[in-house]
């Protein structure tokens, strides 16, 4: 059994992670990386803001399960879209009414008021994304499924998220494979090749099922990502690893 706090890991990588990337403005501009704001309970839980995306991030730990010496956490991502978005016309019509009362979301923030985080948690979900961290924290397979279509801004987010964890611990996937599951469609990055096979034994998932993608513009951006160098912004008071 794995001696992993998933909770403490998972919030140690995003954490970390996020905490060097603002040191280095220039990279910030390069992903699109506006602003981070933790969500004070107790399972994990971030708010993210992007460059070039009009709405608001929520992603949070929902599940988390131990895979031998490593641990298989799920995390939920959600988007708060503004009114004038593609995002905001696929709502259901208890998440538009949610999104336009002023007494349960911040304009301002574009997300929800601390006080009425719980009626928005199991809603405006727009992917899931799912690490085996091992007992380092380091990232040693990264997921994310999703339905929605290919210009909806939660790859913006994925973008974002892959980016700043490669460019963090200066590594990248050594495989990439897709597969689908009737609408879901799922890409998977292989760090290890060990963890990764853990992974497929953990919920019997058929090596046939999974589709080797070819190196596209995507794929390549996550991988310069984790050789992108830059100097630390903060006038030399740099507390970071690099």
């Amino acid at each position: 059994m794995s001696g992993i706090d998933a909770y403490s890991a998972t919030r140690n990588l995003i954490e970390n992670t996020f905490s060097y990337l603002t040191w280095h403005e220039d990279i910030c501009d390069q992903v699109g990386f506006k602003g981070i704001s933790q969500v004070w309970i107790e399972d994990p839980a971030w708010y993210f803001w992007l460059n070039h995306v009009e709405g608001a991030f929520l992603l949070r730990l929902h599940a988390d399960e131990s895979m031998g010496e490593n641990h298989y956490v799920s995390l939920s991502l959600h988007y708060f879209p503004t009114a004038g978005e593609n995002a905001y016309h696929s709502l259901n019509a208890v998440e538009k009414k949610l999104i336009s009362d002023s007494t349960v979301f911040d304009f301002t923030t574009g997300t929800p008021k601390f006080e009425a985080y719980d009626q928005f948690i199991s809603l405006f979900v727009v992917a899931e994304i799912g690490f085996v961290i091992d007992a380092d924290n380091h990232l040693q397979v990264l997921l994310y499924s999703s339905e929605q279509k290919e210009n909806h801004s939660c790859y913006e987010f994925v973008d974002l998220l892959v980016s700043s964890l490669n460019f963090q611990s200066k590594q990248h996937h050594n495989k990439a494979f897709s597969f689908r599951s009737g609408m879901v469609n799922t890409t998977l990055l292989s760090y290890s090749g060990s963890a990764l096979q853990q992974f497929r034994d953990e919920f019997n998932l058929d090596a046939d099922l999974f589709e080797i993608i070819v190196p596209d513009a995507r794929l390549n951006r996550w991988l310069r990502a984790a050789h992108m160098d830059a100097v630390c912004s903060v006038n030399g008071a740099c507390s970071c690893s690099h």
